[in-house]
């Protein structure tokens, strides 16, 4: 019988609850996944490959890929990328103004999730009502597969994402409720409240890294890195 390597393990905070997640690098098994997923380059299949990934190499028990935030799957996967082959990634920019093709590197160790001043999860409605809101989940997407109406879209996005609801007196738990009481009470509700919620996605914490760099004509200019597509596809 063949020994088997030794695999080191790594721990890091997940940026939404602090929890403690012990991983492993990801193997030659799971960068197979990868790059079938980087020819393929269909959002889809990036998605299921980081998932999969992820849920090979997170060894805290009882972990769901499924369950965690979406800003919390990209930040683990960065940091995955980053322990596994390395930190620094090779990228190109074609520059729009000098038309000259730079080659920089990123450091996956300066990417973090950038928390908005602003990210109250609860949002009161009128003096007597409000909402507890969560962030989206992995299996969010899952959920939606299949609805395309951008209006339609939003609608079940919010409604998949209240936790409860609570006025002076009790709260009220919103996975109890039949979904035709979900929409009626999402249905009741004014432009204004509506919008209250809807802007509620705009202040998720997210990835986001900014690149900075100055061109041939000594202009200074930014590479955003937002989409964990944007990080996916580099190297």
């Amino acid at each position: 019988m063949l020994p088997k390597n030794a695999v080191p393990t790594f721990t890091l905070k997940l940026p939404s609850t602090g929890e403690d997640i012990l991983y492993r690098p990801f193997l030659v098994k799971e960068e197979k996944v990868m790059l079938i997923a980087k020819q393929s380059g269909e959002r889809i299949d990036i998605i299921n490959a980081i998932k999969e990934v992820i849920s090979a190499c997170v060894l805290n028990e009882g972990f769901d890929v499924n369950q965690i935030t979406t800003f919390d799957m990209e930040y683990l996967f960065i940091k995955l990328r980053a322990m596994s082959v390395g930190n620094e990634i090779e990228f190109t920019v074609e520059d729009s103004t000098d038309q000259t093709t730079y080659n920089f590197k990123l450091d996956l160790n300066e990417v973090e999730v950038t928390f908005p001043e602003n990210t109250d999860k609860q949002i009161l409605l009128d003096d007597n009502l409000g909402v507890m809101m969560k962030y989206p989940t992995m299996d969010l997407s899952e959920k939606l597969e299949g609805v395309t109406e951008f209006v339609e879209l939003g609608y079940e996005t919010i409604r998949h994402c209240i936790d409860y609801i609570f006025d002076r007196e009790e709260t009220y738990d919103w996975k109890s409720a039949t979904k035709e009481e979900q929409g009626e009470f999402l249905d009741t509700l004014n432009a204004e409240n509506y919008q209250k919620i809807n802007a509620f996605f705009n202040r998720m914490p997210r990835i986001e890294h900014v690149f900075e760099y100055k061109n041939a004509l000594d202009e200074d200019k930014k590479v955003y890195f937002r989409k964990i597509e944007d990080f996916f596809l580099l190297g």
